[in-house]
């Protein structure tokens, strides 16, 4: 293991073996049968990180943009539901996708008919698979399960595309109680239910669950879950698992670069190195230091609250969990691993070829 003096600041660093116990942990919660398992690669959008999902015999993914379904084609992922609705130039560059990569079988959500038609307008000499995005009261996309079914037929009756499933990502139910979270779930999902009865179609692929809800989610054998998350975890997310379920995979690592208080610290780590979605005390835990506190971000400085830094010098090394792992990755162009190398942020591109 390298001495992290050696390390570049700011920076992540990322434990493989603790990304391998997360992947192995998260299909021993599927009864260890990775079929079970979709998942999500937004969080390390890395084809290292794919490698490591295909080693354990995960072989189907979700992902949020054609960069990467690419990136995980040239890891010759078999299955990947690019969980976006494609409109405008991403149809051709999708279909495009397709063309290029015959070993990976791709698809796509939808929730509007005209999204549909479209998209088989674009495969008229080609067919694609489509899964129905369903909104299960995030209210971010999806349509309604009740309204669904017309939907549904309406796609039945394309010539070029084939309806593979449906997809039910619950993004909001995070509730802090276990139990909470349960009754979340079985609310939210009784009309998802109803749709299921009334579809009478068990060939059809449900996809469910985003990190939270995967505590409830995985219980049911028939769920396809796709959470991203856990592959390296993080601050937010610990708060609502119960301790040990993961590990944390990546590490933030910055240096005292000056005092300008008595009280306080600066670190060379601003806004632009860990993501600034959230207010300025969910944005990173001190690992060594749980009482220190982020007071301001710019750009490239991150001001902390210490109380006497008479025992920290300039230069030394601060040791964070983000808070949010999945903005943070993409804000990095490499993540420096802590045996040596580096694992290149691929797909936080929109583009790599296609």
């Amino acid at each position: 293991m390298r001495n992290l003096d050696t390390f570049e600041s700011p920076g992540l660093i990322v434990y493989p073996d603790r990304v391998k116990r997360n992947i192995a942990k998260v299909i021993e919660m599927v009864d260890g049968n990775p079929n079970r398992l979709r998942p999500h690669i937004k969080t390390h959008k890395t084809k290292e990180g794919n490698d490591l999902l295909l080693a354990a015999g995960i072989t189907k993914f979700k992902c949020a943009t054609i960069a990467e379904a690419e990136l995980l084609a040239l890891s010759e992922a078999p299955d990947v539901l690019i969980s976006m609705q494609l409109i405008g130039p991403n149809l051709e560059r999708f279909k495009e996708l397709v063309a290029h990569y015959p070993k990976t079988k791709f698809s796509s959500i939808v929730d509007d008919a005209f999204a549909a038609s479209e998209l088989n307008n674009i495969f008229a000499d080609h067919t694609t698979g489509i899964y129905v995005d369903l909104n299960m009261g995030m209210n971010r996309t999806g349509i309604t399960p009740d309204k669904a079914l017309a939907l549904i037929q309406h796609i039945q009756a394309l010539p070029n595309v084939t309806l593979r499933g449906l997809h039910a990502y619950d993004g909001h139910i995070r509730d802090k109680v276990y139990e909470d979270r349960a009754k979340h779930v079985e609310t939210d999902f009784s009309s998802f239910y109803e749709l299921l009865e009334h579809l009478n179609r068990p060939d059809l692929e449900l996809v469910v669950s985003g990190t939270p809800s995967f505590l409830v989610h995985h219980k049911n054998p028939q769920f396809t879950c796709s959470p991203g998350t856990f592959i390296f975890f993080d601050a937010g997310y610990a708060a609502l698992f119960p301790e040990n379920t993961f590990e944390f995979g990546v590490e933030i690592i910055a240096r005292i670069i000056s005092k300008p208080t008595d009280t306080t610290i600066c670190l060379d780590l601003g806004h632009k190195s860990v993501a600034a979605e959230n207010p300025i005390d969910n944005r990173v835990r001190f690992l060594d230091h749980p009482e220190w506190i982020l007071k301001s971000q710019s750009e490239e400085h991150g001001i902390v609250e210490v109380g006497d830094n008479s025992p920290y010098s300039i230069g030394e090394i601060v040791r964070m969990i983000p808070y949010h792992i999945c903005p943070t990755v993409n804000l990095h162009s490499h993540l420096q691993v802590i045996d040596g190398g580096l694992w290149e942020v691929k797909a936080r591109n929109r583009r790599l070829c296609y």
